[in-house]
């Protein structure tokens, strides 16, 4: 394993350990349901924030029409632009709100 140590015991390697977080997006006119990752001492908040890339990757991917809320496509992986996004949720947290048909079909359904 590439690992350095500076001289105060610090620990450098070069992957940056992120929790995976399986995330609602919404979009204008479109649902996003799919993992992102974030630093285990971060918020997702603080990550976005800090974040110069101005892209949030999200990995298996459902994209679902807002309105009629059905599958439209999946990707095993896509970025989307800040600028796109409306509201961004733990998926999980969504239960108590509302309906949330895409927490077992994020796992079972296959696309039309």
């Amino acid at each position: 394993m590439d690992m350095r140590i500076d001289e105060k015991g610090k620990y450098y390697t070069p992957r940056v350990a992120k929790d995976t977080l399986t995330a609602f997006v919404r979009t204008a006119d479109q649902i996003i349901i799919g993992h992102v990752y974030v630093r285990p001492d971060k918020r997702l908040k603080d990550d976005l924030n800090e974040d110069t890339s101005r892209f949030l990757p999200i990995t298996d991917a459902r994209i679902y029409d807002a309105a009629t809320e059905k599958l439209l496509y999946q990707s095993s992986f896509l970025l989307l632009a800040y600028s796109h996004i409306i509201m961004l949720s733990p998926l999980d947290a969504l239960a108590d709100i509302r309906p949330t048909p895409w927490i077992e079909a994020h796992t079972t359904e296959e696309p039309a």
